[in-house]
């Protein structure tokens, strides 16, 4: 079932070739910005659940699945994965996250990001945009289930900062940025396994 869109973001706030006649005080605005995508998964059922996230969006090189990073904390224990290619998917574009496991009244909180911590470069560069739409799928792996009631909460949550080669990165403008998604009735999601 379709989530929201999503963006994440590792740039500037400008673009890097603007025109001579800027002025530099304008220029002195901007900062760079890392923004994922946070989505809070609520299991409204008695059954514990195997869920499966699938995001769609086109990589162009040189991006690739190394580039992002995903985790899932259901406990105040980040659970790193991987994404691996769906391949069932036409063109490629369609990526899982797979299984993930949510008890029975439990909520969790996914999260997907440039990956800075295996990528570090990507820093530098400050030239990574990916777009797509995110959905969500009761997998096969926890057998039939039909009518399970989901609540879920997208977001967008980002950083701005200045000069990372600076000793009090505070001094450069830190700051954070967080807004909800649209959702399609209110979040609430009900989920069977053939869906």
């Amino acid at each position: 079932m379709l989530i929201s869109t999503f963006e994440l973001l590792l740039k500037s706030q400008l673009p890097q070739d603007l025109p001579p006649a800027v002025p530099q005080e304008a220029r002195n605005l901007s900062r760079n910005v890392i923004q994922g995508y946070f989505l809070t998964i609520a299991n409204l059922s008695s059954f514990d659940l195997v869920l499966s996230l699938v995001f769609t969006t086109r990589l162009t090189p040189p991006r690739n699945l190394d580039d992002i990073i995903a985790f899932l904390d259901t406990s105040g224990n980040n659970i790193s994965g991987s994404l691996s290619v769906d391949n069932a998917a036409i063109a490629g574009n369609k990526f899982r996250f797979s299984p993930l496991f949510l008890a029975a009244g439990a909520t969790g909180l996914f999260i997907i990001q440039p990956n800075i911590v295996a990528k570090p470069e990507l820093l530098n560069s400050l030239d990574f945009e990916v777009r797509g739409y995110a959905e969500i799928f009761l997998s096969s792996l926890a057998g039939p289930l039909t009518d399970i009631n989901l609540q879920v909460t997208p977001e967008h949550r980002g950083t701005f900062f200045g000069d990372l080669s600076q000793d009090n990165i505070t001094d450069r403008g830190l700051d954070q940025i967080a807004y909800s998604l649209p959702v399609q009735n209110g979040g609430l999601f009900t989920l069977s396994t053939s869906s």
